[in-house]
């Protein structure tokens, strides 16, 4: 039997000076908006992106329990363990280190420029409330300044 000698090319071969101008139409960070909530357009799953996902991203590292994610014993930075320990300096920099710690492991995307850890004026239903303020930057973004607070 015969092999064939001859090949076929259709269209144009790209050389390889083209290919490195070539660069994807999606730079942005996408992700799923969480809480998950059912939209007639989107179904249960819809996207967002920019400050709103990163915040959720955060929101999520900071108010997960460690081994409570699958597959990533570590995520997470147990902050509602604090409460029950007394509110003073050790406290909050154990707390600032628990969670620049995460966020240096699984938010590579952000950079920390401040954090305060610090305890509320006590209220009328609530004791003891721990506020957590993160002043930081994405990183590879336009309008990139970001403030999340967080009451534990």
């Amino acid at each position: 039997m015969a092999t064939p000698t001859s090949t076929t090319v259709y269209g144009r071969i790209v050389s390889n000076t083209s290919k490195s101008v070539i660069k994807s139409k999606v730079d942005k960070l996408t992700g799923f908006k969480y809480p998950l909530e059912a939209t007639p357009l989107r179904g249960t799953f819809s996207k967002q992106t920019g400050k709103n996902l990163v915040m959720n991203m955060i929101n999520s590292l900071l108010k997960t329990y460690k081994g409570e994610r699958f597959m990533l014993p570590n995520y997470g930075c147990n902050l509602a363990d604090y409460l029950m320990e007394p509110l003073d300096e050790t406290t909050f920099n154990d707390i600032r280190d628990s969670i620049a710690e995460s966020i240096t492991d699984y938010l590579k995307l952000i950079t920390i420029n401040k954090l305060q850890v610090f305890q509320s004026e006590p209220s009328f239903r609530l004791s003891n409330v721990l506020n957590v303020k993160l002043f930081c930057t994405i990183k590879d973004e336009e309008n990139n300044n970001l403030e999340v607070n967080i009451k534990i």
